[in-house]
C-alpha cells in the first residue's frame, strides 16, 4: 500500500528515513523546503501490519514553455537492499504521481552498488534506462568516497589518515590556523572565496541565497565551518549532518592560503563533530572517474582516500521516458538553447556541490 504525503505533513516518511541505514537527507522533506523553487512530494510503502518499508521523495522542476515538468527522486528512494517489492511500488505510485503533474520524465537516482546485478536488473524490468557516466554530467555523480566512522575516537580516527593527510594537519594547528563554526553573516565571505574556486576549475558556483535557505532552513543539519589564519578566514565548508550519517557538500578556500591546509584541518573538526553526534559514515560525495593514475582528476581521488574513506560506485542515474514526443521536445528545446547562447544554469551536480574541491587535484 502507498501513500502520498506533502511537505506538511512529511514527519513520518522524515523519521523513517532518518533511521535507516542508508538515510540521505536529500530524500526528506528538509531538502524540499532548501529548494524552494521545486515542488516537493513524498511517498510512502507500507506492509499488511502498517508498517513503512520504503519512501520516495520527488522534486518537481516545471518546463514552462512546454507545460511539462521533470519529476526528480535524489539519492532515493530509500528501501532495504534487496526489497525489489516496494522499490517497484514506489516506482509505479510515482507514475501516477507523474501522469497526473503531465511530466515527461521521472529520474531516480539510487544509493544502490554498481555491483547490484538483481538490482538493476529490476530497475530495467521497470522500464529505466540506466546512464553510467563517470564524470560529473549526471545530477549527482555516480562515483564516491565514503569513511566508515563506527567505533571511531578522535584519536584512532586521525591514526588512520595517511600520513600526509596528518602532516597537513598537523602543519595547519603549528602554523596558527583554527577552525570555528560560522552562521548566515559569514556567507560573504564564503562565497566569495567559492567565487574564486569557481572562476579557477570554470562551473558556476550558487549564489549566497542558497547557501542562506541551507543554513536556515535545514538549522539542526547544515553546518558552515570556518578556518582562520592572522585574523583573515582562509577556508570554508558546509556539511550535512543529518540520522547517522554526515555529508561534506560544499567547500571552497582562499588560493592565497592553500599551502597551510586550512581545508584538511576542516575535514578534520567536521569528522570529530560526527563522531560526537553519534554519525557511523562520513560522505565524502562525488569523484569523477576510477581510482587510477592515469585518471586526470586522480588528485581528488588521493585527497580523499588519505583519509581513509573507501571508494564507491553507485548504479547511476536511471530515467524513465513517459512522454517520448515530449521528452523528444524538451531535448530539442535545450539543444537549440545552447547553440543560440543563451546562459545556461549550473548543472544539477554543481548545485549539490560536487565540483567545488577540483583544486585539491591541480
Amino acid at each position: 500500500m502507498t501513500e502520498y504525503v506533502d511537505a506538511a505533513h512529511a514527519q513520518e516518511l522524515d523519521e523513517f528515513v532518518r533511521t535507516q541505514g542508508n538515510c540521505q537527507f536529500m530524500q526528506t522533506s528538509l531538502w524540499g523546503r532548501v529548494k524552494r523553487d521545486w515542488g516537493w512530494y513524498g511517498i510512502l510503502r507500507r506492509d499488511a501490519a502498517g508498517r513503512i518499508t520504503g519512501t520516495m521523495a520527488l522534486l518537481r522542476h516545471n518546463i514552462h514553455a512546454l507545460h511539462t515538468c521533470l519529476l526528480y527522486c535524489p539519492c532515493g528512494p530509500v528501501f532495504s537492499d534487496g526489497d525489489a517489492v516496494t522499490f517497484c511500488e514506489l516506482v509505479d505510485a510515482a507514475k501516477v504521481l507523474a501522469k497526473r503533474l503531465g511530466a515527461y520524465l521521472l529520474r531516480i537516482d539510487p544509493r544502490v552498488s554498481a555491483q547490484d546485478d538483481a538490482f538493476a536488473e529490476a530497475v530495467k524490468k521497470e522500464g529505466f534506462t540506466v546512464n553510467a557516466a563517470t564524470d560529473y554530467s549526471l545530477f549527482q555523480p555516480r562515483m564516491g568516497y565514503v569513511l566508515d566512522l563506527t567505533g571511531m575516537t578522535p584519536e584512532t580516527l586521525a591514526a588512520q589518515y595517511h600520513r600526509s593527510t596528518r602532516y597537513n594537519i598537523h602543519h595547519a594547528v603549528r602554523n596558527g590556523i583554527t577552525v570555528r563554526r560560522g552562521s548566515v553573516e559569514d556567507l560573504p565571505q564564503f562565497c566569495r572565496m567559492m567565487e574564486q574556486v569557481a572562476q579557477k576549475n570554470g562551473f558556476t558556483p550558487r549564489g549566497e541565497a542558497y547557501f542562506r535557505a541551507m543554513l536556515e532552513e535545514m538549522p539542526q543539519n547544515a553546518r558552515l565551518y570556518l578556518a582562520q589564519y592572522e585574523g583573515k578566514t582562509v577556508a570554508g565548508a558546509i556539511f550535512v549532518f543529518f540520522g547517522g550519517q554526515a555529508s561534506f557538500m560544499y567547500g571552497c578556500s582562499d588560493t592565497e592560503n592553500r599551502a597551510e591546509h586550512p581545508n584538511e584541518l576542516i575535514q578534520f573538526a567536521a569528522q570529530c563533530d560526527a563522531l560526537a553526534q553519534g554519525c557511523t559514515v562520513f560522505d565524502f560525495r562525488g569523484v569523477e572517474g576510477y581510482p587510477t593514475p592515469d585518471n586526470p582528476k586522480f588528485g581528488l581521488h588521493r585527497y580523499k582516500a588519505g583519509f581513509g574513506a573507501r571508494f564507491c560506485e553507485y548504479i547511476g542515474q536511471c530515467d524513465l521516458v513517459l512522454r517520448p514526443v515530449m521528452y523528444r521536445l524538451v531535448a530539442l528545446a535545450q539543444k537549440l538553447r545552447r547553440s543560440s547562447g543563451a546562459p545556461q544554469k549550473a548543472p544539477a551536480q554543481q548545485a549539490e556541490g560536487q565540483t567545488v574541491l577540483q583544486h585539491y587535484s591541480t
